[in-house]
């Protein structure tokens, strides 16, 4: 044995792998969950920065633009404004005196203002009060200065009435030249009206160091990059219109800077950098944008000791680990190496050798069982191999005792169904009621027996592993819908109430046979367990869960109810080989079957119940089963053109009472029927008939039915014959891969063959002309058979060109009412091919879209005789053109 290979190794290198995984996993863990955690208390922290600081700036310059309306509503200005005009000297003197007063007072108690004047219309200060640090004092008047020709006034004195100026932040300038030191202001400015006459303005230079001052460590950019407030103070006032400084966001961040301009707020890092960002409304100005840079360096100067710390956790837990391998290992390896040695010649034959036993632990106990195994293995393996050949011979005895019950016990309870159905309508047309109501008794009998066959060959299905799923697509509230027939002549029987509520619920793709089972089963027990004339309900919906969707039926009574010892037992995955204990409420058989349906869909069944008081059952399934079937080939529907009433039936069965059955109800169905006892018959029936349908039975002697629908599916004559298996074999896969088209199992009720054979139904009349719809929607083709049917014609009804195509050989119709949109075959390449299978047949095209003169190219061909805009044309317009084409053709016929 290779080193690699010794337990010893192994069990080094598990309690290495134990000591190590969880440990490595735990720091990384620890390290990046440390990181994320300083990371984002420090974006906690910036965040909670910035934001403070927006709000002080924006609450500051809310307030002065408060303060510039204020001063242009003042009592005193507008004294001044009025009396401008007057030639009353004194008092506008006096008036100025008094609107001097009122500004040096507001700017002593803001303290947050340069300069606060006003400017009549011509650019004149009239009245200045500037403010140095704490001294505020106005200017005298000789040293007043017009500023017509600066900007703010220019724009200002255009507003209109209540219009406020705000300037950039820039730094103040005093007769052409920036002021020393720098003095960053923002100039708020309103016009001042008399009488609806600009007469002046109003302006303030705001401190804009009382909010930028705070901002210390944070930049704050305008909209095009330029700083106004950075920590290196070289870097400031790059603004165009002062200092013109080359230092801008996007020379210290080319890469970020387009990203941190664009956005209101946000985050972003890089290897060296932790940027957080927030936009600044400012009015009249648009925005800027505040900045908080932190260093990487700094959220991870605590790795390292981390790192260290983690190390030596890693470094301890492999010593201890080591320790505790050795000291196992020395008790355990021996002991198992011994026995692994014995056992390998155990292996090769030598029954003989035993262990020595020298410990008194567990290790010792296993030896001496170990022994004692041995002292057994040679009688045990001679009554192994007697009991696996009993068991095989019981297993091939039981299948054929299944398979003969099942032919057995079907075959006469098909003809004791069928002639029971019969008999029960032939003696109520009599009116004998009486005796009417006695062969329903025997008829539900049958029904009821043949119910109780099919359990029991059910489960020997599921104990053997054969039973299998055989999906398909349907709709949900359709298949709902037959449930509800089907099982409604139970609860009127009963006198219970039975209430549906679904939405649309689309379609699902399972085991059709096997969700009603499922529906009927739960439906049928609320019933029979129900004893009050109440009402049950069937609740269905879909619903979206772990990704998957999923249909809920959900079926309440108000019945017995179950207590806590029977809901158990219930939820014991339903052991029907056990007799319930519970003899008036056994649902056990049923229950077992539908549930072991339910799983092998992929659902589940839920069960809620109270004494008395009723239960509730809740079955999920999924809306799509998967199946190993789905790769087979499936009966398509669509391959069949569907003609309406009526036809010739070949019936091959080798038995004569399911012969008779089935002539009498197809018969009564309105067809022609005609039967055959072997296959061999069967197939000289069907070269010389052609019939429109077959039905066919497997079990017959000589030629089986399986070899039949080979020789039928290879003659290219009657390949193309709808062939339905009727057996009491249950092989739809075997059927279905060899071409045939329905399967049913026997018995088979009228019902059932009528709801088959409605697919291939041709008129009472024959000598009435053939017509075939092509179209792809339902309501189209229905409408349009409606109408056609009504004026006496037969249709045949197609869904799709392909599908016409293969079917006009053996239809041979009269006419053709073609739509030119399908999914497979449109109507302009079904024109096309038409000539090249079959002679000329008149089409007359029906469509919804509007018809280009590119379309009509494309349709110029001898077989198309009328172009109709859906929805544009009448009845009677449609009949009379069918009229005329059909009496055309008629006459050229003759």
């Amino acid at each position: 044995m290779k080193f690699y290979q010794r337990i010893s190794t192994k069990l080094a290198y598990s309690f290495l792998l134990v000591a190590l995984i969880p440990t490595i996993i735990i720091a990384i863990y620890a390290l990046q969950i440390f990181v994320d955690m300083s990371r984002e208390q420090k974006l906690s922290i910036q965040k909670a920065k910035i934001e403070s600081l927006k709000r002080d700036i924006e609450t500051f310059l809310s307030s002065t633009q408060n303060d510039i309306i204020f001063l242009s509503q003042s009592p005193s200005l507008k004294n001044y404004v009025e009396l401008h005009n007057t030639d009353n000297s004194l008092a506008l003197k006096l008036a100025r005196q008094s609107l001097e007063q009122e500004f040096l007072a507001f700017s002593r108690s803001r303290g947050i203002y340069y300069q606060v004047r006003y400017l009549d219309k011509s650019g004149q200060e009239i009245v200045r009060v500037d403010a140095d640090g704490s001294k505020v004092q106005p200017v005298a008047q000789i040293q007043l200065q017009n500023k017509a020709h600066r900007y703010y006034f220019m724009e200002a004195l255009q507003l209109f009435d209540k219009e406020i100026f705000v300037s950039p932040l820039e730094l103040n300038q005093e007769r052409g030249q920036i002021e020393r030191p720098f003095k960053p202001v923002i100039r708020y400015a309103m016009p001042v009206f008399s009488k609806g006459k600009r007469m002046g303005i109003v302006i303030t230079n705001v401190d804009a160091n009382k909010f930028l001052q705070p901002i210390e460590d944070a930049l704050l950019v305008d909209k095009k990059g330029y700083y106004l407030a950075h920590p290196d103070v070289n870097k400031r006032w790059g603004n165009s219109h002062n200092l013109n400084s080359s230092y801008t966001l996007i020379r210290d961040y080319p890469n970020l800077a387009q990203t941190l301009l664009a956005k209101e707020s946000g985050n972003i890092s890089t290897d060296e950098v932790m940027l957080t960002f927030q936009r600044v409304l400012i009015p009249g100005q648009g925005h800027w944008t505040l900045i908080i840079e932190q260093s990487i360096g700094t959220i991870l100067d605590n790795v390292g000791i981390f790192h260290i710390t983690l190390l030596s956790i890693l470094l301890i837990a492999v010593f201890f680990a080591l320790i505790i391998f050795y000291f196992i290992s020395k008790n355990i390896i021996p002991p198992i190496e011994n026995l692994t040695s014995i056992v390998e010649r155990v292996g090769t034959g030598d029954r003989k050798i035993r262990l020595k036993v020298k410990r008194a632990d567990e290790f010792g106990r296993l030896e001496t069982e170990f022994n004692t195994m041995l002292e057994v293995i040679h009688v045990s393996e001679k009554t192994l191999h007697k009991a696996k050949e009993d068991a095989e011979i019981a297993n091939v005895a039981k299948s054929r005792f299944l398979a003969n019950m099942s032919h057995e016990l079907r075959t006469p309870l098909n003809a004791i169904i069928g002639y029971g159905e019969m008999l029960q309508e032939e003696i109520a047309d009599l009116g004998e009621i009486e005796l009417s109501n006695d062969i329903e008794k025997i008829h539900l009998a049958g029904k009821f027996l043949l119910s109780t066959i099919n359990d029991i060959l059910d489960i020997s299905k599921i104990e053997a592993g054969k039973m299998e799923l055989y999906t398909e697509t349907f709709f949900v509230t359709n298949m709902v819908n037959d449930v509800v027939h089907t099982i409604q002549p139970l609860f009127n029987k009963n006198k219970h109430t039975l209430e549906t509520y679904s939405e649309d619920l689309g379609e699902m793709h399972a085991d059709l046979t096997k969700v009603r089972q499922v529906l009927l089963n739960l439906l049928s027990n609320a019933s029979k367990f129900n004893e009050q004339k109440t009402t049950i309900s069937i609740n269905i919906l879909r619903e979206i869960a772990d990704g998957k969707d999923w249909i809920i039926f959900r079926i309440s009574d108000n019945g017995i109810g179950m207590n806590v010892e029977q809901k158990t037992q219930l939820s014991q995955i339903f052991n029907a080989s056990e007799i319930s204990p519970i003899t008036e409420y056994n649902r056990s058989l049923g229950l077992t079957i539908i549930h072991h349906f339910i799983q092998m869909m992929g659902g589940s069944i839920h069960l809620e119940s109270e004494l008395n008081k009723g239960s509730t059952f809740t079955v999920r399934l999924p809306a799509k089963v998967d199946s190993v079937q789905d790769h087979l080939p499936k009966p398509s529907h669509l391959d069949v053109a569907v003609l309406e009433e009526g036809g010739v039936v070949l019936v091959i069965d080798d038995e004569e009472e399911i012969r008779n059955v089935l002539q009498k109800y197809l018969s009564k169905l309105g067809y022609q029927v005609e039967v055959a006892d072997s296959g061999e018959e069967g197939l000289r029936l069907a070269r010389k008939l052609l019939p429109d349908v077959i039905t066919l039975d497997v079990m017959m002697p000589k030629m089986d039915g399986w070899e039949v629908l080979s020789h039928l599916k290879a003659d290219p004559e009657l390949a193309n014959i709808p062939v339905i298996i009727l057996s009491v074999i249950e092989d739809k896969t075997m059927g279905y891969s060899l071409g045939a088209t329905d399967y049913l199992s026997k018995p088979v009720t009228r019902e059932q063959l009528s709801n088959v054979l409605q697919k291939y139904h041709f008129s009472h009349s024959e000598f009435a002309r053939l017509v075939m719809v092509i179209d792809d929607e339902p309501v189209n083709r229905d409408m349009l058979s409606r109408m056609l049917r009504k004026a006496g014609f037969r249709v045949c009804k197609v869904e799709d060109g392909r599908v016409a195509l293969n079917n006009i050989q053996k239809t041979h119709p009269d006419l053709i009412l073609l739509d030119l949109q399908m999914p497979e075959m449109d109507g302009y390449e079904f024109v096309a091919k038409l000539p090249h299978v079959y002679d000329s047949i008149p089409i007359i095209v029906l469509t919804a879209k509007d018809v280009t003169a590119e379309d009509r190219l494309r349709l110029n061909n001898d077989n198309v005789a009328a172009i109709f805009q859906k929805g544009s044309y009448s009845r009677q317009e449609l009949l009379i053109q069918v009229n005329q084409l059909l009496s055309s053709e008629l006459s050229v016929e003759k």
